[in-house]
């Protein structure tokens, strides 16, 4: 099975370009290329358990925000590297196009998260911010991509994930998700 090295979401205009690719056997890093549109709303603040992940501008400017230590604004050339469980988004606020290169360590989770969630835009399952309508859906990409909401208590999250996560077992809408990204 061939995964697409480009992927686009339909809803948000966000592009990715995988340069190394844990699901297709590239090993453990994950690293790709991002395109947002202007005033793209990127990821809201969220934090990972275990990945430490890093942003490198290419082109534009890239608003990351750290939850309580702040904003910061990077430019062409800058990067930053995020530690696990550090709270985090990003955003363009500009009105070009931002270009950066994203790696994570361990990275299959981030790319199941990714394709998973751009393959339910292209669907038209996701609202216009481009979060999925079905809470099984979103339970299956917070667990998968090892992601936790910042602002809401953690131990809730896990809760309800995990009964979500069970329901669309039970119901087989994870084989579904799983199917619509693998394309089998």
């Amino acid at each position: 099975m061939t995964l697409p090295t480009s992927i686009k979401n339909g809803v948000t205009g966000d592009r990715i370009t995988f340069l190394l690719s844990p699901m297709s056997g590239d090993g453990d890093l994950l690293a790709f290329r991002c395109t947002l549109p202007p005033h793209g709303d990127g990821t809201p603040l969220h934090v990972h358990d275990d990945m430490t992940e890093s942003f490198v501008v290419e082109r534009g400017s890239l608003l990351v925000d750290l939850g309580p230590a702040g904003n910061i604004t990077l430019s062409e050339g800058q990067e930053i590297s995020i530690a696990p469980g550090t709270p985090h988004g990003f955003r363009n606020e500009t009105d070009g196009e931002v270009v950066f290169v994203t790696t994570a360590t361990p990275g299959e989770g981030l790319e199941t998260f990714l394709r998973t969630i751009y393959a339910l835009a292209n669907e038209g399952m996701v609202n216009a911010k481009g979060m999925p309508r079905d809470p099984r859906a979103l339970a299956f990409l917070l667990d998968r991509g090892n992601l936790l909401l910042a602002g809401v208590p953690h131990i809730v999250q896990r809760l309800v994930t995990f009964m979500l996560r069970g329901v669309a077992r039970l119901t087989r809408y994870e084989r579904r998700l799983d199917l619509m990204v693998r394309g089998s």
